[in-house]
This record gives C-alpha cells, sequence and structure tokens, in this order.
C-alpha cells in the first residue's frame, strides 16, 4: 500500500464533524463507519478514525487487515504499543508521509494520533490528518482536520509530546 493512498482515505473525512456536546456526528454515513470500527458515544475519537481509515485502507489485505484489527484500539498510546510489540509495521521516530504520529499528553496515559500527510523535517514541521481536533491543536477537538505540527520540541508537561511513529508502508 502506498502511503498516498493512506493520505488520500483519511483526507476524504476532512471537515467531518462531530455534533454539539459530544453526541454523535453530523454525518451519519460518517458516524455509521466510526461506530464499525469500535467508537461508541462519548468516547475521545482520534483513534477510533484513525481505525476506521485503515480498515478502509486495507479491506483487501487480509493480512495486514488481521493486524490493524488487532493493533488499532480506542486508546492512542496502547495503540502505539500494540504496532511496536506486534511487529509487522516498523515503528521508528522520524516522521514519513502515510505514517501515523503518536503523541502523549504530558506525562499522562493519555494522548493523541493522526496521519503524517507530509514531512519537512529540515524546517521541523509535518502536516497531519487527525480526527477529534480542532484549530488550535486540541486533542479534544470537533472534527478531522490537516493541520501542520511541529516535529521536535521542549517536553510539555501540558501538550502533546510525540512518542513515535508508526510506518504503514
Amino acid at each position: 500500500m502506498e502511503a498516498k493512498n493512506i493520505i488520500a482515505v483519511a483526507k476524504r473525512y476532512v471537515g467531518q464533524k462531530e455534533k454539539k456536546g459530544n453526541s454523535g456526528f453530523v454525518s451519519a454515513g460518517f458516524e455509521a463507519a466510526m461506530k464499525l470500527a469500535g467508537w461508541f458515544l462519548g468516547a475521545p475519537w482520534c483513534a477510533f478514525f484513525v481505525r476506521m481509515v485503515l480498515l478502509e485502507v486495507y479491506a483487501s489485505d487480509a493480512k495486514k487487515l488481521v493486524v490493524i484489527k488487532k493493533c488499532c484500539s480506542g486508546n492512542a498510546q496502547q495503540t502505539f504499543k500494540n504496532f511496536k510489540a506486534d511487529g509487522t509495521f516498523a515503528t521508528g521516530d522520524v516522521p514519513k508521509e502515510g505514517a501515523l504520529v503518536v503523541w502523549q499528553l504530558g506525562d499522562s496515559e493519555k494522548g493523541h494520533i493522526g496521519f503524517v500527510e507530509y514531512a519537512k523535517v529540515l524546517d521541523n514541521v509535518m502536516g497531519t490528518i487527525e480526527g477529534n481536533t480542532n484549530g488550535a491543536g486540541s486533542r479534544e477537538g470537533d472534527q478531522v482536520a490537516a493541520k501542520p505540527r511541529t516535529i521536535e520540541r521542549a517536553f510539555r508537561a501540558e501538550g502533546l509530546n510525540v512518542i513515535g511513529y508508526v510506518y504503514l508502508v
């Protein structure tokens, strides 16, 4: 699977919005697809968005589909740990197009996850496509968005810190 295919599928969902009060999604079709990926009402949904996209991308690859179903959970950090332990897809610390990027919120068990759309390592910037975010970069947003993110920065106790990447291609 090419990175461009992963990005193309994820980009199709940019602009999908959550209803007010964390009560579902504006698009019934998007909500149905998220439910098939394991999302449930009231749950943080960035990791379920990633799972939904990957289930679509790898629908015709039975071996990889098994890995996606096994490794993608509703928790960003656990998803990273699962992929790392499984070993089917490599993990690392450099952003690459089509990879998953996983953040940790301070020192907590909470996190965030999305797709790397592009990486400009020399400029310390990557473009991402993320669910459950907003224009300010929150991990508790209301939409699927494409946005620029800093690749490397000092640890932030109150912010998102990259813990690694999963290379899907």
